[in-house]
């Protein structure tokens, strides 16, 4: 009986310690993610390239405008952090699908603008928005 309880035991120990994996572990991975990728990015020196192909992009300024409006309005966003974007991005896109748009627009065989369309089929527009803000912050906010 003993043996059977401490079975028990161990079974409940586990499943609360799987669940809890479960559901911190994401957010720590992601929020890691990105702050690697972002540091990544300001070290090369490929922010800059980032922001200069930003803003001599007409379609880019759009969404740039539309976030700096968004962020002045103080507007109730799905998310506010890069980690949460990167979540939600992840969860709705898909890993698979974000690492085939990666390797699409490094090897050439993707442009921006199928990235943005991906983007908009997969996220709603509270979720584009949030992400373009995210984006704003990140690459004007924090130079």
């Amino acid at each position: 009986m003993r043996f059977l309880m401490s079975i028990i035991i161990f079974l409940i120990f586990f499943s609360f310690a799987g669940i809890g994996v479960y559901i911190v572990g994401p957010d720590l991975s992601t929020d890691r993610l990105v702050a690697e990728a972002t540091e990544k990015l300001r070290s090369n020196g490929q922010m800059e390239k980032v922001v200069e192909y930003v803003e001599n992009d007409p379609q880019m300024l759009e969404y740039i405008e539309e976030a700096r409006v968004a962020e002045e309005e103080s507007q109730a966003l799905p998310f506010q952090t890069t980690g949460d974007a990167a979540g939600t991005v992840i969860k709705k896109v898909g890993i698979t699908d974000l690492a085939k748009m990666k390797s699409g627009v490094e090897d050439g065989t993707m442009s921006a603008e199928e990235v943005i369309k991906k983007l908009e089929e997969d996220l709603n527009e509270e979720e584009l928005l949030a992400l373009k803000v995210i984006i704003y912050k990140e690459m004007y906010k924090q130079q």
